[in-house]
């Protein structure tokens, strides 16, 4: 009688403890993330899907039970199209007015710059996912920026040893003119002639954002006869490039390297019209295998001790499984954006895991310094830059019979840690930026 007594108690007790749990985890608030992204426009092909990954990771995450003791992620998104005011103003107020904790984007290397310049002056945690220029987190980085993918010095220079491994001797470059276009082209260009004896830039081009009609870039090009053309146009740009460049014979006479056509948002619009043959550098790919445990190592160039070349691929399960989950919910493969969104919201849940708190000092020093488990490998964010360490990759376009758009041969990946620029390279790039801007602010003084 006694024993059954202890045991009904026991369950009354359990009950009892379970429902206040669930109760106070109820009267928590929940932990608020502003999405700021170009939803409307040229870029929305690529941000859509990114925010789709994002609440699919969220939604994972509440499922078994949220952060901290029971709070849920809950998102605050907002459209920055495409422009830098418009983008400080969703900023501010997401930050003010619907109180988040932090704010993670963007897209464009522009609206980049200028959210980080108010994250700074309010002290309020920028994570960039997307925007790529090495300068975010090189010359114009500061403690209140973290960014969760790769930038522009690890694309150029993967590339550049990508393509010191060819004949190309001679080089013209076309990219968008602004800020990720003039730096993505430099950080190739320094890196090949490093990598590569005997180089020579015969001309570069520079459309505007937005440019769709290539004619006499394509023109010009052709007359100057180079081996090679280095591209970092991109988006819809790129697309429209390729078309036009396709009624020119231009891939038949000239290599063509770029920055990102390895990218599903570049070969499912194309399809049959993208050539192969194309050097094409790439975040990711739905069917490569994840690292870190696939990879064989294979040093292919002088000083690049970690250039590996891709083994047969093989089942991934975490990988398979967000492939599996993202293609049901959106109804195509995920894109670089998309799997950056969907491992950027666990990152951060991790960190807030670790910190104890959304307070984004405690953040910040859980984040910096911080190693991290993702389904594309282990990755750090740098104390010094807050630049994660993700590798990148380079292969050829070719016809694949399974898909309706063109894949990726001879992949090679090279590791962030070989191509991302060491904390002394940053430090002087930082002073170099810091003395221009010092001398531009005295001859801009006032005459007396």
């Amino acid at each position: 009688m006694r024993g059954r007594l202890w045991k009904t108690l026991a369950v009354v007790v359990a009950t009892l403890v379970v429902c206040t749990t669930s109760a106070l985890a109820a009267d928590q608030p929940p932990i608020k993330i502003g999405l700021l992204y170009s939803l409307s426009g040229m870029a929305a092909v690529v941000t859509e899907g990114t925010v789709y990954a994002h609440e699919i990771a969220a939604e994972e995450i509440n499922a078994e039970g949220g952060l901290l003791g029971g709070r849920t992620i809950e998102y605050v998104t907002r459209d920055d199209k495409l422009k830098p005011g418009a983008a400080v103003k969703e900023f501010r107020r997401m930050v003010t007015r619907d109180k988040v904790d932090f704010v993670m984007g963007v897209i464009s290397s522009d609206v980049a710059l200028a959210v980080s310049e108010v994250a700074k002056e309010m002290q309020v945690l920028f994570v960039d996912t997307i925007a790529q220029t090495a300068t975010l987190t090189e010359e114009q980085g500061h403690p209140y920026v973290v960014r969760t993918n790769t930038n522009s010095t690890v694309i150029g220079r993967t590339a550049a040893l990508a393509a010191a491994q060819g004949p190309w001797k001679t080089y013209y470059f076309i990219g968008p003119d602004y800020a990720w276009g003039h730096r993505i082209n430099a950080d190739f260009w320094e890196f090949l002639q490093k990598k590569k004896d005997g180089v020579q830039k015969i001309g570069d081009l520079w459309p505007k954002l937005g440019e769709r009609d290539f004619s006499s870039h394509l023109t010009t090009i052709l007359n100057a006869k180079p081996d090679a053309v280095f591209s970092s146009i991109w988006g819809g740009d790129l697309i429209a490039l390729v078309k036009q460049a396709n009624s020119h014979g231009f891939f038949d006479k000239v290599q063509f390297i770029s920055t990102g056509a390895g990218d599903l948002d570049i070969l499912k619009p194309l399809g049959a019209e993208m050539p192969d043959g194309i050097m094409a550098t790439f975040f990711y790919a739905f069917d490569v295998p994840m690292p870190p445990h696939l990879w064989h190592l294979g040093t292919v160039s002088p000083g690049a001790t970690s250039f590996y070349a891709l083994p047969v691929p093989s089942k991934e399960k975490d990988h398979g499984d967000f492939v599996t989950r993202f293609k049901q919910r959106v109804g195509y493969e995920p894109k670089s954006g998309d799997v950056i969104g969907y491992v950027s919201t666990y990152l951060l849940a991790e960190a807030i895991e670790r910190a104890g708190s959304t307070d984004t000092e405690a953040l910040l020093k859980a984040l910096r310094g911080g190693t991290f488990r993702t389904l594309l490998g282990d990755v750090t964010i740098r104390d010094f830059d807050g630049q994660a360490t993700f590798g990148y990759y380079t292969g050829f376009t070719y016809t694949n019979q399974n898909y309706p758009f063109k894949r990726l041969k001879n992949v090679m990946r090279a590791a962030g840690e070989d191509v991302l620029r060491t904390k002394d390279e940053v430090e002087q790039v930082r002073a170099a930026y810091q003395k221009k801007n010092s001398a531009s602010r005295i001859r801009n003084l006032p005459r007396p």
